[in-house]
Parts: C-alpha cells; structure tokens; sequence
C-alpha cells in the first residue's frame, strides 16, 4: 500500500481544509465587522463585509457542506473530474489567504 494519499484523499483533505478556513474566515471578519461597526464598510474590490460575509456563506451553504463532503467520500478514486477540482479548491483556498491578507494588512495593521 502506497504512503502517499490517493486523489479521492487528496480532495478530501483540502476540501475539509478550505471548509474549515471558511468557518475561521467568515468568524474572523464578522467579529471584526462588529467590534467596529464595519458591516457596511467597502473591505475589497467594491465589497463591503456584508457582502463579503453573505459570499463565504453562500459558499458554505453551496459548496463545502456535508452532501458534497459525502459524495467525495463515495467518488471514484480514479475519476479524471478529480485534478479539477482539487485545483479549484486549492484555488479556493488561495482566495481565502488573500482575503485575510487584506483583513490582517488593511483593517488589522497586521504585516
């Protein structure tokens, strides 16, 4: 048996990372927008936090919930949709650093 993780695995572990870096972002921002009344404040690229806020749930609620967690689990490991879409969550995940990156830099002064 090979050590290294097989791609169903692959997607697994980093669809469980970015649902957790979700939950971490979308509870980072909301306590920033209300400790100082932020919530209609621009945060990036026209957005405000609300707006912000309302697209990480949208993508929880959407996409990293526990239905598509269950079909990763039940999908062939051998599927050829599966480089896909670990890229797009890796993607994903690349977005959620850039999203705190602002929040620490921007709104935090935090380098």
């Amino acid at each position: 048996m090979s050590d290294s993780p097989n791609k169903r695995d692959q997607l697994l572990q980093r669809f469980d990372f970015a649902q957790k870096q979700n939950l971490d972002l979308k509870e980072e921002i909301e306590q920033y927008a209300k400790d100082h009344d932020a919530f209609n404040t621009p945060f990036m690229e026209g957005s405000t936090f609300n707006t912000v806020l309302k697209t990480l749930q949208d993508e929880r609620d959407l996409v990293f919930n526990g239905d598509n967690r269950k079909i990763i689990l039940n999908v062939d490991q051998h599927s050829n949709e599966l480089d896909y879409l670990i890229t797009k969550i890796e993607e994903q995940i690349n977005h959620y650093g850039e999203i705190k990156m602002g929040l620490n830099i921007y709104f935090k002064g935090i380098n």
